[in-house]
């Protein structure tokens, strides 16, 4: 089986318009905590692909860095950079969240960052034919739906810890105001 088997590549290209406020998955949004911006058409400057309800962005500059977003919302006017591979998953074949965990595995990216095409030595992009041919294994879909149930648990308990983390020193700052106030 390869990965072309489980995906569908949406790659629906649009040209934003001045006046319609579009939700962009971008590279630096990713970079910036996985935010998309909301942004008008206008400030857009090229054609973006029209980003389905469900999917998986993956993508395909400098894959060494795994930006691959789940996305699954209904929000209209999502737009993503031409830097991502909109995939829309067959869920009858692989589970949503295993198949999210198969595509950031060391697995595709070593290999993928072997397939590397140059446009410059900071630059390196994969060809979606590489990537949509890769050969992979695929256990039943139970095991699947538990591996991706377990693997996005244990990330949803690692982000609440970091945002616990980030408000530490806010915290500590409203307690030490608070024993100053106390004291006086």
């Amino acid at each position: 089986m390869k990965i072309r088997d489980i995906v569908t590549l949406v790659s629906k290209s649009v040209v934003p318009k001045s006046g319609t406020t579009y939700h962009l998955y971008s590279l630096p949004s990713f970079d910036e905590g996985q935010k998309y911006k909301i942004i008008d058409g206008e400030r857009i400057q090229s054609n973006k692909f029209v980003v389905p309800n469900k999917c998986i962005l993956f993508n395909k500059l400098n894959v060494r860095f795994k930006r691959v977003w789940r996305i699954a919302n209904a929000d209209i006017n999502k737009l993503c950079s031409t830097e991502f591979l909109p995939l829309i998953v067959n869920e009858a074949k692989v589970d949503y969240q295993y198949c999210y965990y198969l595509f950031i595995s060391d697995r595709i990216t070593n290999y993928l960052c072997g397939q590397n095409t140059n446009t410059s030595g900071s630059h390196k992009r994969i060809d979606p034919e590489d990537f949509l041919n890769i050969d992979i294994v695929l256990p039943e879909i139970s095991i699947q739906k538990h591996i991706g149930r377990f693997l996005y648990d244990i990330d949803r308990k690692i982000a609440l810890n970091r945002s616990i983390n980030d408000n530490l020193p806010m915290l500590g700052r409203s307690l030490a105001k608070a024993e100053v106030h106390l004291a006086a």
